[in-house]
């Protein structure tokens, strides 16, 4: 038997694998990025907020990677979904202060922006990941 041109390969996985993905990728980033988003230190009064870049880029190569592993965008959507949904939770739930409302802001500005950053922003590295992703799955599904 022939062995399969490279165009006609088969699928990198089911969809179940493609959710198995996803699901790690949400857990992952939304517990690690939620831990370390806040991060940061002084240079004088300015706070640097390095640890939002580091969660941010943990979020997009996760969600690349659940696109790409997986060979279906839906797994990529999915992981940031549920990664919004665990930080969602993790707000919600308890009483640490892992995550800062806009009202600590007078008091707590260098924290509260870190996370309101990590909140609000974090659609901004999954879009760039999910592009990313889309335009690696197009060139591997493009006939020679």
């Amino acid at each position: 038997m022939p062995a399969l041109a490279p165009s006609k390969r088969p699928a990198t996985g089911g969809s179940l694998g493609a959710l198995w993905r996803a699901v790690v990728a949400a857990l992952a980033t939304g517990l690690f990025g939620t831990g370390i988003h806040a991060s940061l230190f002084y240079a004088g009064d300015t706070p640097i907020i390095w640890g939002v870049g580091l969660a941010w880029l943990l979020l997009g190569l996760l969600v690349y990677w659940a696109v790409v592993a997986s060979g279906k965008m839906w797994a990529g959507a999915v992981a940031f979904i549920g990664c919004y949904v665990t930080v969602g939770v993790i707000s919600y739930v308890g009483n640490d202060q892992m995550l800062l409302s806009a009202g600590y802001f007078k008091f707590l500005p260098g924290p509260t922006l870190a996370s309101l950053l990590w909140m609000y922003g974090m659609v901004i590295p999954a879009v760039i990941a999910l592009m990313s992703a889309l335009r690696v799955l197009r060139k591997a599904n493009r006939k020679p």
